[in-house]
């Protein structure tokens, strides 16, 4: 699972690519939430504000 912001979608995709050997589903932060997990507040690779959750 990552979470990304626009500029490291394709890396993260990439590396689940990767390491799952299937696509990766793409969700908008905006659009989910969760009862029991907080979005982070930087990407996995940068600290800009995430906005997509790969997994």
């Amino acid at each position: 699972m990552y979470v990304v912001c626009a500029e490291h979608l394709e890396q993260a995709i990439d590396e689940f690519v990767e390491i799952y050997e299937v696509p990766p589903d793409l969700y908008y932060l905006d659009k989910l939430s969760f009862s029991d997990w907080d979005t982070p507040n930087k990407c996995d690779f940068c600290d800009q504000l995430p906005k997509y959750l790969v997994v």
